[in-house]
């Protein structure tokens, strides 16, 4: 059974800093970039093979605790940074 974005929602971590690139005087004062943070091992919708397998397919991509970071800083909305993490990670 695939979970809901909101059950999803419920085991990742959000957060948030200021956002480099373009975006003009708005990219000092706004901290629009989020990073989102998933632990493969404490997400219990996914069953115990399954949380094996994606840790064995993000090997690369976890850090030493076994979480995955998601970064989104292509808005100028830290809404829709946060948006396109979820799906990004979904």
């Amino acid at each position: 059974m695939i979970p809901n974005k909101e059950e999803i929602i419920k085991y990742v971590v959000f957060k948030t800093s200021r956002s480099g690139g373009k975006g003009g005087q708005n990219v000092n004062k706004v901290s629009s970039k989020v990073e989102l943070v998933f632990n493969v091992a404490n997400a219990s919708f996914l069953s115990a093979e399954q949380q094996v397998l994606l840790q064995d397919k993000l090997a690369n991509r976890l850090d030493s605790e076994g979480n995955l970071h998601i970064v989104s800083q292509e808005d100028r909305s830290q809404l829709l940074n946060k948006q396109r993490t979820v799906m990004k990670l979904i």
